[in-house]
């Protein structure tokens, strides 16, 4: 063996990791990067290795395996400098957000910026308006975080490399796909298709890019977010051409989270064309594949969003509320962290260097995102976050001082069909309309929320099953005779109502009980209210 050929065989490794990586054959890409970085003797060998380990992990969708390299791997990266360095640094911004790392995402981020304007170049300029960007999103500012991506992107057109425009564009067209889930409740609403006819056009640039057809990492991106944004604009065929070429390529070459985004792509389509069923059996099958281990906040929230109304349309009531109860602790779980997160993080040392107001802000902010996390933008009533905050306390003192509680469920009857005859606009007026009433009807201490589209539920402490039944009465009859023609003609709106009450004083038993009988009214022929 000549003197030099340790290193060629090196080199040859690498160029073949590297080929690995390009045509998406991730698992020998990592393998090769791998045993590169275990045998090579010198510091510039062993950077390019563990760069191509960074890269195939992160497209495996390894977001913990991406953060478990950086305290050996900067280190090296940040003594050879360059692209690699700032490739890596975004990673780490991108897969710290994504699971919740903002310790780690938020330092990246702040050193991805300090390297961009020392360039002064549009290509690092606009990854590390991009990282943050992707940070305020995932930390629960996705308006700020459109903002920020949106001045990524017009930096990017100012003459950026094309993997960066393509980084801008998806990641402004992801973070609007995610405003549309965050502003949907269980009826679509004119601001959440706002949001994917925004993105619309930027998914369809993205497919079109030059590069995007030869490269499988960034085509199984673009065309699924093309694909979901598809789904949700009612484009039945395209939309399932692409999801299911797609997700078998994402499959097959082990882009892991990618193909669970598409398979919640997949079952939403199943869902809007009427096959709760098979909706169903995606996602299961995508659970017992995942075998326990977490998928991404915004993939498990959407996951168990879809199992919700697969159960509830295929009448499997208990189903439905477990995987609703999952969905919601999701959500709480993603919004204390994220409440966490900008406590503690958004005290920044540049913010902190500018003023002490300036950090008052960011306190004053973060409460009032936590005030908000807990209210119905629309009503103004509680959530179902505030009812999970109040519930189980409220349950606990009555129990302990022998007092009664009831719980009611209360739907407007075929508000569907208000939203179709009058439109969607008349369908809001009517919720908040009907949560002013619910107001007028209830005593102080009591709890109401809005928990869904057109359902509401209102804790009744210290009011026994007579008790409760005649305040539910009093907000029928008040629903019933309600000048609703004021806000459209020949409207008019009744309510069903459910009831449960104590013992026991189990929150789970009396929701079950409470939308049993729920089912009971709208069966008897609703505007009535039952008792379970």
């Amino acid at each position: 063996m000549t003197e030099d050929g340790p290193h060629d065989s090196a080199e040859q490794a690498l160029a073949d990791a590297q080929a690995c990586l390009d045509r998406g054959a991730l698992d020998a890409g990592l393998a090769a990067a791998t045993r590169v970085a275990g045998l090579a003797t010198d510091d510039a060998s062993r950077a390019r290795a563990g760069w191509l380990q960074a890269q195939c992990t992160y497209r495996r969708g390894d977001y913990a395996g991406v953060l478990a390299l950086a305290d050996t791997l900067a280190p090296l990266l940040r003594a050879e400098g360059g692209d690699m360095l700032r490739e890596f640094l975004r990673s780490v911004v991108f897969a710290g957000a994504e699971i919740g790392r903002f310790d780690l995402a938020l330092p990246a981020a702040y050193e991805l910026h300090a390297l961009a304007e020392a360039t002064g170049q549009p290509g690092p300029r606009s990854q590390a308006l991009n990282a943050f960007g992707i940070c305020f999103e995932r930390m629960g500012d996705p308006w700020q975080g459109e903002r920020l991506l949106r001045e990524a992107l017009a930096v990017a057109r100012e003459g950026a490399p094309p993997r960066d425009l393509f980084t801008a564009l998806n990641n402004l067209s992801a973070v609007l796909i995610g405003a549309y889930y965050l502003q949907r409740g269980s009826e679509v609403s004119a601001a959440s298709l706002a949001a994917l006819e925004r993105a619309l056009p930027l998914a369809e640039e993205l497919v079109g890019l030059p590069g995007v057809p030869g490269d499988p990492y960034m085509c199984t991106i673009a065309e699924g977010n093309l694909g979901e944004i598809l789904v949700h604009l009612g484009e039945r065929d395209r939309s399932h051409a692409l999801l299911e070429r797609n997700h078998a390529e994402a499959r097959r070459l082990g882009f892991v989270q990618q193909a669970q985004r598409l398979t919640c792509s997949r079952a939403e389509w199943a869902l809007r064309h009427g096959t709760p069923d098979q909706a169903r059996v995606l996602l299961e099958a995508m659970l017992a594949e995942a075998g326990g281990r977490p998928l991404t906040p915004m993939t498990g929230l959407r996951a168990h969003h879809a199992l919700y109304q697969a159960h509830k349309a295929l009448g499997d009531t208990s189903a439905a509320l477990r995987h609703l109860e999952t969905q919601s602790e999701l959500l709480r779980e993603r919004i204390v962290q994220q409440l966490r997160a900008q406590s503690e993080q958004f005290i920044t040392r540049v913010e902190a260097e500018q003023s002490r107001r300036e950090a008052d802000r960011q306190r004053a902010r973060a409460q009032s995102l936590e005030a908000d996390a807990r209210r119905d933008p629309l009503t103004g009533l509680g959530n179902r976050r505030a009812v999970e905050h109040q519930l189980s306390t409220l349950l606990r003192d009555a129990a302990a001082a022998g007092q009664p509680v009831t719980m009611a469920m209360l739907d407007l009857d075929r508000f569907k069909q208000i939203n179709d005859r009058h439109g969607h606009l008349v369908g809001d007026r009517v919720l908040v309309a009907t949560a002013q009433l619910l107001r007028e009807c209830v005593r102080h201490g009591d709890l109401v929320a809005r928990i869904g589209g057109e359902e509401f539920l209102a804790v009744l402490p210290d009011a026994d099953a007579a008790r409760a039944r005649e305040i539910c009465e009093r907000i029928r009859q008040r629903i019933a005779g309600h000048d609703w023609a004021a806000l459209a003609p020949d409207l008019t709106v009744t309510l069903s109502a459910g009831l449960a009450s104590t013992p026991p004083y189990d929150e789970t038993a009396l929701a079950t009980r409470a939308d049993q009988a729920l089912y009971r009214a709208k069966a008897a022929g609703r505007d009535r209210v039952e008792t379970g």
